[in-house]
This record gives structure tokens, C-alpha cells and sequence, in this order.
């Protein structure tokens, strides 16, 4: 008698189960994914953004899943039920589950008190970076301001590494479009990449400014649209990347959760229900808050794969071990900033091996 395991969302943790199908059959699973016909690839988000093709940024689950002799369901997933171990779907179906693994991702928190999911800042158009086919219309619609020579007023809010990403690519795709620009970056905070060594947030302000972006810290966010009186020209368009949160479907969960998603233990199972697992940016490891990254899923991927073989041979599951520390490249247009704990180095060398690492990532899937 075969486990039906259902696998909902295509991240980075579930496509090494994927990439794996056939060890998991071996230990007795049918296995049924529950995603989009595509998986974008949040290390091209920068590239997506900054022109590169969309099937250079994003992977083709219906293909990948057909390859591999996987059930694909494309409906959205709209809601789960533990206790009769259903998952249901926007167009009315519901999928019976032996185990479940959730990997669906995040959302953009918005910088507002309430966490309302836009703000009320005026008639601009919003733009939330995740998830990552967003950018794909954020890009069409620069194209489509350059061709009818509109100018381009646009304003990202938020200093992280997204935050600075998407205001160097704007600046460099506008540039490359002859569009007449004023691309802006405003940070709650007086220094850009609060996790960096200084020198290195220093360079990233620096990079800024050369591609034309001016930057305004130190904005307090949560007063409402006053502070946008402060700029002398107001946006046409707001890009928020403003930091992550679960995915919105995961909020009505019946699981245990926290205020950074699925609440799991170091095998990645839920804390009260040992078939459900979650991975990725919609878990949250119990007394270890992991950053939002795609480096989590990857590295979750091999463990989870480890740990559903054990659930269904009745052996004992591994414990996750999140790394102390992890190679990040933030990709601002032409060069690149490398931050691995206290040590960075930017420059047109550090974002060739962004590139390199991630056409790896992707072509390891194709």
C-alpha cells in the first residue's frame, strides 16, 4: 500500500524532492504536487527586473514534474484540514494526504503599524517584490513607460538587500532604456544593509549614487504619507521591500504558528502534527528564527527528503542545522556586494560569481 504524499508550492526545498522522486517511490510514496506551472528563482530577482529573459530566471515545474513522474495540480491551494488530511484548492477540488509538506513561500510586510497590505500613501501604483513573477510586470511596465518617453518617477521603500537590489536595477534598466528616470530608495534606518560591516554598507550607498539613486534615510514609515512631502517630486510608482513574512495563505492554517509562519522542530515537522512538514520561508524553527533566504530551502531540501524516507521506514528522522552563517551577493546592476559574516568584497568579480552560482542552481533542475 503506497503514502500519498502531497507536496504544496514548488520552492527551492521542494524541487530537490523533485529532483528525487524516484528515492521516495522507492519508499513507497505517490507523491502529488500542489504549485504554479513555474518556479522563479528569488537569486534572478534582480535579473528579472533588470531585463535578463524570464526562462533565464525561472525554472518550468509542469516540465520538471512530468520528467520525473510527479501528479501536478496547478489551482491554487486555498486551505488545509488536519484532522480529515485534506488540502483544498481554489477551483473546488480537495486532495486527500497521507503527509504533507508545505513550501509556499512569503510576502511583503508592509512598513505600517496595522501590516495592512497596502498602504495608504497616495494614488501611486504598488509594487511588492515578492512574490518574484511581480517583477516580470514591474519590468513590462518600465518597457512601456520608455517606449511612450513617460518619465520615470518611481520610489523603493526599504535598506535591505532586495531593497537595494531593486534601486540599482531600476536605475541601470531605465538607463539602458534612454528613460528619462528619478529612481529614489527611502530606509527607515541611517545606513543601508543593517546585517553588513559598515565599510560595506558604505560602498553599497556609494554604488547607489553613481547609478543616479537618491537615497533617503531615517523615514518614519508608520506617521502615515506625511513624509512623502519630504521628496520634491512624488512617486509614480512605490516598490515595496520591506522585509518578508509567511505567504498570506498560511495565517488561516490550523497548525501552530508565530509571527514568522509554521511553527517546526528541527526535523521540520510541524509542532503538533508529525505528517505535516513545512520548509522554506513559511516555517519558522522552533527557538532558531531563521532569515528569510533561499539558502534555508536549499539546504532544508536534503534533510527533508532524509526525513520522509525515515517517517515512512519507522526510523529516527535528522535534525536540521541551520549555518552559522551564509554567502550572500547583492546584485546591483554592474557589480556585486559578497557579505560572508565580517568579510565582503564588491565589484564586477563578485557579482560573475553571483551569475555562476546561480545558472548552476538552475540549470542543476533543468
Amino acid at each position: 500500500m503506497t503514502t500519498h504524499l502531497v507536496l504544496v508550492g514548488a520552492g527551492h526545498a521542494h524541487l530537490h524532492l523533485l529532483k528525487h522522486a524516484t528515492a521516495l517511490r522507492r519508499a513507497g510514496y505517490r507523491i502529488t504536487l500542489v504549485a504554479p506551472t513555474r518556479f522563479w528563482y528569488s537569486g534572478r530577482a534582480a535579473r528579472l527586473l533588470g531585463g535578463a529573459p524570464r526562462d533565464a530566471c525561472s525554472l518550468d515545474i509542469a516540465a520538471l514534474a512530468a520528467r520525473h513522474g510527479i501528479e501536478h495540480v496547478t489551482a491554487p491551494f486555498v486551505a488545509l484540514d488536519v484532522h480529515t488530511k485534506h488540502v483544498f484548492l481554489a477551483d473546488g477540488q480537495h486532495i486527500a494526504f497521507d503527509v504533507l509538506s508545505l513550501n509556499v513561500g512569503s510576502d511583503v510586510v508592509p512598513p505600517t503599524p496595522t501590516g495592512a497590505t497596502v498602504p495608504a500613501w497616495g494614488d501611486a501604483r504598488y509594487w511588492h517584490v515578492k512574490p518574484i513573477e511581480r517583477l516580470d510586470a514591474l519590468r513590462q511596465h518600465v518597457h512601456a513607460s520608455a517606449q511612450q518617453h513617460r518619465a520615470l518617477r518611481m520610489l523603493v521603500v526599504g535598506g535591505g538587500p532586495s531593497g537595494v537590489e531593486m534601486a540599482a536595477n531600476l536605475a541601470g534598466l531605465s538607463q539602458r532604456l534612454g528613460a528619462a528616470n528619478d529612481i529614489r530608495l527611502a530606509t527607515r534606518h541611517s545606513r543601508l544593509l543593517l546585517a553588513a560591516p559598515d565599510d560595506a554598507s558604505r560602498w553599497a550607498s556609494r554604488q547607489l549614487a553613481r547609478l543616479g539613486v537618491e537615497w533617503q534615510p531615517n523615514v518614519a514609515f508608520d506617521g502615515g504619507a506625511g513624509w512623502l512631502d519630504t521628496l520634491d517630486v512624488f512617486p509614480d510608482d512605490i516598490v515595496l521591500a520591506t522585509g518578508l513574512r509567511p505567504a498570506y495563505c498560511v495565517a488561516d492554517l490550523p497548525l501552530a504558528l508565530d509571527d514568522n509562519g509554521i511553527r517546526i522542530k528541527a526535523t521540520l515537522q510541524s509542532e503538533e502534527h508529525a505528517t505535516v512538514f513545512a520548509v522554506g520561508d513559511c516555517a519558522s524553527l522552533i527557538d532558531h528564527p531563521l532569515p528569510k533566504r533561499g539558502i534555508e530551502g536549499v539546504r532544508q531540501g536534503p534533510v527533508l527528503l532524509q526525513n520522509l524516507i525515515a517517517l515512512q521506514n519507522g526510523t529516527p528522522l535528522r535534525d536540521y542545522h541551520p549555518p552559522a552563517t551564509a554567502l550572500a551577493i547583492v546584485d546591483m546592476h554592474d557589480k556585486g556586494l559578497a557579505l560572508y559574516g565580517e568579510h565582503w568584497r564588491g565589484g564586477r568579480l563578485a557579482l560573475r560569481l553571483k551569475r555562476y552560482i546561480d545558472m548552476r542552481f538552475l540549470r542543476h533542475y533543468r
